[in-house]
């Protein structure tokens, strides 16, 4: 047999093969289906390392809230605070300086209180007062009312200005980042996400987000604290310090419950010749002081018509500087009223005096703004 013809066996030059077969077809855009999907699968896990990693650190958190304490003026706390046997619960307002304000229940009396240079004042009602001051004075300078007076600085346990002032709260928290192995929960404050962040004594809860914030702190060691924070910084501080400011200017006159004044002699009339006509009167008086080098004394005078009581003719205070242990004399003049009414009826007059150690004159209370002022 001869060979094929062009038209028999294999295909000639000009003649199309046959077309491929659909498995080979399937295969390849089976295999460019597998590469995108491996693309997409790619984006995928990156999308999700990027949403686990952003935000910062738990020790990042702890580091900028605490950079944002450093430049606060002040901070408010609202809560319980605990040391000794001191118990307070309200609303404090703590400055850098040290400096601390607000109305609080402490340990069952409900007071006003302000700490400053190593001062510590109290507006309370006459109730409180009346366990601090003897009878005598109590009688003459205490109102009706809620009154301002200096404690000793030893009555309050709680140490604003060594442990609660924004610095103080900084520093303990950058001593926190320094940990290794911090861990965070979420939870919220006041209705803010918020992340949690303890040790076994110490818990700060610190805001969500680019900017975190301290928003609660929490402490089981003494002072023990369990109170809201709002951070007050140099702008929006003026408000809070303001108020300071005024409550600091309510203290000229305060009384010092804390520092003795006596009379050195019994008091003398230095001129009251005639009955009802103006009397002058006196005393020397000495006081403790305490370390400050003077102490200013306010003198409560009183005319009655028998020794120790009577009837009240009238009375008049005068203010006397002690600056050592040399007593000072105090004096003053009482006329009008009932002594010009019926004091010119009386057979035999005595006059009492009342000596009270004052907490802060006019001059103090500057000083305590400027102090303020100058943070």
């Amino acid at each position: 047999m001869g060979m094929p013809g062009p038209g028999m066996g294999m295909p000639g030059p000009g003649m199309m093969g046959p077309p491929p077969k659909r498995g080979g077809s399937g295969a390849l855009i089976g295999i460019i289906v597998g590469g995108v999907l491996a693309v997409v699968l790619i984006i995928v896990a990156v999308v999700v390392v990027v949403a686990i990693n952003s935000g910062p650190s738990t020790k990042e958190r702890l580091t900028l809230a605490s950079n944002e304490l450093n430049t606060a003026r002040a901070v408010t706390y609202k809560g319980s605070f605990s040391a000794g046997s001191d118990n307070l619960r309200g609303e404090m307002l703590v400055t850098k300086g040290g400096r601390a304000t607000g109305q609080v229940d402490w340990t069952g009396d409900n007071v006003t209180v302000l700490s400053a240079e190593d001062k510590v004042f109290v507006k309370a009602p006459k109730d409180y007062w009346e366990d601090k001051l003897t009878s005598t004075v109590a009688e003459r300078f205490l109102k009706e009312g809620e009154q301002w007076g200096q404690v000793r600085e030893s009555e309050l346990s709680v140490k604003f200005h060594e442990d609660l002032t924004p610095a103080a709260l900084a520093t303990e928290m950058r001593r926190l980042a320094l940990r290794t192995g911090l861990t965070s929960t979420e939870t919220t404050v006041g209705g803010e996400k918020a992340h949690k962040i303890s040790t076994s004594l110490t818990t700060f809860y610190v805001s969500d987000g680019e900017e975190p914030e301290l928003l609660r702190y929490e402490k089981g060691s003494s002072p023990r604290v369990s109170a809201d924070v709002t951070v007050q910084s140099t702008r929006d501080g003026s408000g809070p310090i303001g108020q300071m400011r005024t409550t600091m200017g309510e203290l000229t006159d305060s009384f010092d419950a804390g520092t003795t004044a006596s009379n050195a002699a019994k008091p003398e009339f230095v001129s009251c010749d005639k009955g009802g006509a103006p009397c002058t009167v006196k005393v020397r008086v000495s006081s403790t002081r305490t370390g400050d080098s003077s102490v200013q004394v306010k003198v409560n005078f009183k005319l009655t018509s028998e020794q120790g009581g009577g009837r009240h003719y009238g009375n008049c205070e005068a203010t006397g500087t002690v600056t050592g242990l040399t007593p000072v004399t105090v004096q003053c003049t009482i006329s009008g009223g009932d002594w010009a009414k019926h004091g010119k009826k009386a057979r035999r007059v005595w006059v009492s005096a009342a000596p009270m150690a004052i907490a802060a004159t006019s001059a103090d209370v500057r000083a305590l703004q400027q102090g303020l002022d100058a943070e």
